[in-house]
């Protein structure tokens, strides 16, 4: 971890035994731990800040016993930091991926803040991690990120393909969350059934093993974007449920850039014929303080926020909603979340759905 290498580099220095080896062996280790975009492959917003402030740490470090590779790591801390400016809500919430929670929000803000030196960065298209989007009322968060064997991704939750959404100054949809300090999630809360995704048959689309790696993970997560004057499209797919129901997992969303809204399309494919019949479950977990009406259609329900902001929720077929939780700053929120639910027995079924200010 970044804080091996901080005592590491540290008691090299003590000791007198620092050079050019072991710098390069702590660069090698602190730049796998980053993705291509900047951010920690732990893909936990709080972990990803404990990462840069330890690569400060190191900066100052070396400054304090005057080695001219003081700047080893200033391209990293701003390449990370510049990423984390794009990951708070419009409510200045952290979203809850991957046993995030928002106990040093505050914190992580407020030293952004200091950082007069970032600038604004063009974010290329993305094929691994978490996809975002932003615009003056909303911003949207999308999990597609490649699970694997490493224990960098021990605290990956099964949340593959789930979304947060944000809006005129709230949280609109969201993950349960994570309920402990330092980013550590129990295993009910890293379950799908508790991501705003697609689930299938109650089944967790990883295998979670707590402190381990998960022990079955989809081999293929495959992220695409699209972009023109009136939209964004995002589009991600896994094979997360292939050898055990032989079905593949796709959804797209749709952002409009002129309007306040998403539009969903979320797909299950069978891979090979087969008569079995299978539940799935498509889960929208709502933000706290929300209040809900169906329409005499139950294919539509309207949705009141805390700030008395009026969003539509709309779907191809009947929806229900369920109790809910969610876990954040050290306590625990009753909510409700909509779901779509139906039996998967054709080769491919696309359900629809949008949300859209009124």
């Amino acid at each position: 971890t970044s804080f091996d290498i901080v005592g590491y580099l540290l008691s090299c220095f003590i000791t007198e035994r620092i050079n050019n080896k072991n710098i390069e062996y702590a660069k090698f280790i602190c730049v796998n731990q980053v993705d291509k975009l900047g951010m920690h492959k732990s893909y936990n917003v709080l972990e990803h800040s404990k990462f840069i402030n330890n690569l400060i740490e190191i900066k100052s470090i070396f400054l304090f016993f005057q080695n001219k590779e003081a700047n080893i790591f200033d391209e990293l801390i701003l390449k990370m930091t510049s990423v984390l400016n794009e990951y708070f809500h419009k409510d200045g919430s952290i979203p809850l991926f991957n046993g995030s929670n928002n106990i040093y929000t505050k914190e992580i803000y407020n030293s952004l803040n200091k950082e007069s030196f970032l600038k604004k960065r063009i974010f290329s298209n993305v094929d691994n991690g978490i996809a975002f989007y932003a615009d003056k009322n909303k911003k949207v968060f999308f999990d597609v990120v490649q699970p694997n064997k490493d224990m960098i991704s021990s605290n990956l939750s099964a949340g593959t393909l789930s979304l947060e959404l944000s809006g005129f100054g709230e949280k609109i949809f969201t993950n349960c969350g994570a309920s402990e300090n330092f980013g550590k999630n129990p295993g009910y809360l890293r379950y799908s059934a508790a991501h705003s995704t697609i689930v299938l048959q109650n089944t967790n689309i990883s295998e979670i093993k707590e402190g381990n790696p998960h022990i079955k993970f989809p081999q293929s997560v495959v992220f695409r974007k699209e972009t023109n004057a009136r939209e964004e499209v995002f589009e991600g797919s896994h094979n997360g449920y292939l050898n055990k129901f032989k079905k593949i997992i796709k959804r797209k969303l749709i952002i409009s850039k002129n309007s306040d809204k998403l539009e969903g399309e979320d797909s299950l494919i069978s891979y090979q014929d087969t008569t079995k019949r299978l539940v799935y479950h498509i889960r929208f977990h709502l933000a706290d303080g929300m209040v809900f009406n169906f329409t005499n259609s139950k294919k539509n329900i309207i949705l009141k926020t805390s700030l008395n902001n009026i969003w539509l929720f709309k779907s191809d077929i009947e929806l229900i909603v369920e109790d809910s939780i969610i876990v954040d700053n050290n306590s625990t929120k009753p909510t409700k979340q909509i779901v779509i639910k139906g039996i998967l027995s054709d080769k491919k079924i696309i359900r629809k759905w949008s949300l859209q200010k009124i």
